[in-house]
């Protein structure tokens, strides 16, 4: 299988082609606001390098949120469009599940990785996954909260706490006394389009597909637009 994976729903703009089970290329753009401009440049650039065709993708993987608004529209429909002239399969993959991915190398079984996007004022975007021996299991859903509350939402962890993501510092105070805690901040650790697609290709052995023409971003909250300003009054 050859899939096509994008990670946009942060500040970082990512690609990555997968060949099996080796990630053969990938390319990241950890930058604001530049997804549009980017991202699709960024996409040609990396299937060249890895001596794809576009013909030639079995599937398309995009990280479907929560996150960015606006990264993520253009995350999904880019991986829609490409997907759709590729004759390939479409499959989203939850932002925080990939995130927490990235610790699989290092978590212990038993261990707990809570991945933390900052939803501004005192919120952030929140999941955990327990490390198994075969991969990583839910430990709590996929939730917007406040910092206060992630104690009650986290519960029980048996082993180590690892906190990834820009959320991470200003929940660790909250979680310090659940468990024995590792932070690893954004800058450090940022999300990968790597991960995306092997977590893709794993949900697409597990579950198929989705349809492309009627999933849609999991933005977790509701999207709030201030309108523009009137230059009449």
């Amino acid at each position: 299988m050859i899939l096509l994976a994008l990670e946009t729903a942060t500040s970082t703009c990512g690609a990555a082609v997968l060949d099996d089970d080796t990630v053969v290329a990938e390319a990241h753009l950890h930058r604001p606001r530049v997804h549009a401009e980017r991202l699709t440049p960024l996409v040609e650039d990396l299937l060249g390098h890895a001596g794809v065709a576009t013909g030639a993708l079995d599937a398309v993987a995009a990280s479907m949120g929560p996150g960015s608004y606006t990264g993520l529209r253009i995350g999904v429909s880019t991986a829609k469009g490409w997907a759709l002239a590729a004759d390939a399969a479409f499959v989203g993959v939850p932002t925080l599940e990939a995130y927490a991915a990235q610790l699989r190398p290092v978590a212990a079984p038993g261990d707990v990785v809570c991945a933390l996007l900052d939803a501004r004022r005192d919120e952030v975007y929140a999941g955990a996954y327990r490390r198994t021996t075969d991969g990583m299991d839910q430990h709590a859903s996929t939730t917007a909260l406040p910092v206060d509350d992630l104690p009650g939402w986290v519960g029980t962890v048996d082993g180590r706490l690892w906190l990834v993501g820009d959320g991470a510092p200003k929940s660790q105070a909250a979680l310090g006394g659940t468990s024995a805690s590792t932070v690893l901040p954004a800058d450090t650790t940022p999300p990968s389009a790597g991960w995306v697609a092997r977590c893709g290709r794993q949900r697409l052995e597990a579950h198929g597909p989705d349809d492309v023409a009627t999933v849609e971003p999991l933005y977790v909250k509701d999207v709030h637009a201030t309108p523009a300003p009137s230059p009449f009054d």
